[in-house]
């Protein structure tokens, strides 16, 4: 046995002279093949001026000096080129990509191309070949002065129409919520309280842009108080509550934004007046509710709040 079986590093031989040479030799190779540092992948002509300690991996064709050692490492040292075949699995560092590297099926790739999965602070496994476990995860675009764009996108790919490209938000491993094509290419809002029967709340058609909704939808329901005729409107539904007693008059609502639409419904014992133009109201009278059943919509366009209906139930 004249060499190592992993790295094809010189033996000394028993009663050998000048051992210093094949010494000196094993630890050229060993300062080129441990940490390696590549200046370049793929390369297959040489470097007209190389400097000592330049590592190279070749690729086919190669030119020169390196004529007959296609996909092999090259490193300069000690005025001249040596060889090393590098094995599966070989790792290093791509200087130019500024990315670790792997030799795999006779070349130099990124570390992480093709790998059967990657965890971050936990397992994948042949489900989740990508797993992440982690308080909080970021993604940032590259900003122009980067050479990037400015933008950031995730993609979600399904092969077909009758498959899935969807999020799904779980409580204690159990399903809750799924956003996305789940199934078809409308994109559905889907809620669940047990994670396995799942019900659409709403979906919006890819064929049209109709939004549906698949049960009833509402406003919250909120109860301000009166303040020196200002009703501050924090929900789009509000029943509102006298400064004091039982009665007291509206003429500014804040809050809201232009084409909110707000319904206020009265209480049964109160009587409240919303004053047409006071403030920013535009009725088409002064309005009162003074029954449970009474009911003014309004929409806001500016900064005015405009009468859409009225239902005096009294």
């Amino acid at each position: 046995m004249s060499s190592t079986a992993r790295l094809d590093l010189p033996l000394i031989a028993s009663e050998q002279a000048q051992k210093h040479v094949t010494h000196n030799e094993a630890l050229l190779l060993l300062d080129a093949l441990v940490q390696i540092r590549l200046e370049g992948l793929a390369v297959i002509d040489p470097p007209a001026e190389p400097e000592a300690g330049d590592t190279y991996g070749i690729g086919a064709a190669a030119t020169g000096a390196w004529e007959g050692h296609d996909r092999q490492l090259a490193a300069w040292s000690e005025g001249g080129w040596r060889f090393a075949e590098p094995a599966e699995g070989w790792l290093g560092w791509d200087i130019g990509g500024a990315q670790p590297v792997m030799f795999r099926a006779g070349s130099w790739v990124p570390l992480f191309n093709g790998v059967a999965g990657l965890g971050i602070g936990t397992n994948p496994d042949a489900t989740n070949r990508l797993a992440v476990r982690s308080e909080v995860a970021l993604f940032t675009a590259i900003p122009d002065w980067e050479g990037g764009n400015g933008n950031v996108r995730l993609t979600l790919n399904k092969e077909g129409e009758a498959d899935s490209a969807t999020l799904i938000f779980q409580s204690g491993w159990s399903g809750r919520a799924e956003v996305g094509l789940a199934g078809s290419d409308d994109f559905t809002f889907k809620v669940s309280d047990d994670g396995a029967a799942f019900k659409t709340a709403m979906s919006l058609e890819a064929a049209t842009g109709f939004v549906r909704f698949a049960s009833f939808a509402g406003c919250a329901v909120s109860f301000p108080t009166i303040a020196a005729g200002v009703l501050t409107a924090e929900t789009g539904y509000v029943v509102p509550a006298p400064e004091s007693g039982t009665t007291d008059d509206v003429d500014t609502i804040a809050g809201g934004f232009d084409g909110a639409v707000l319904i206020v419904t009265g209480t049964s014992g109160n009587a409240l007046t919303f004053r047409d133009g006071t403030g920013n109201l535009k009725l088409v009278n002064n309005r009162v509710l003074n029954a449970f059943e009474d009911a003014l919509m309004l929409v806001r366009r500016g900064s005015d709040w405009i009468e859409l209906s009225f239902s005096d139930n009294s």
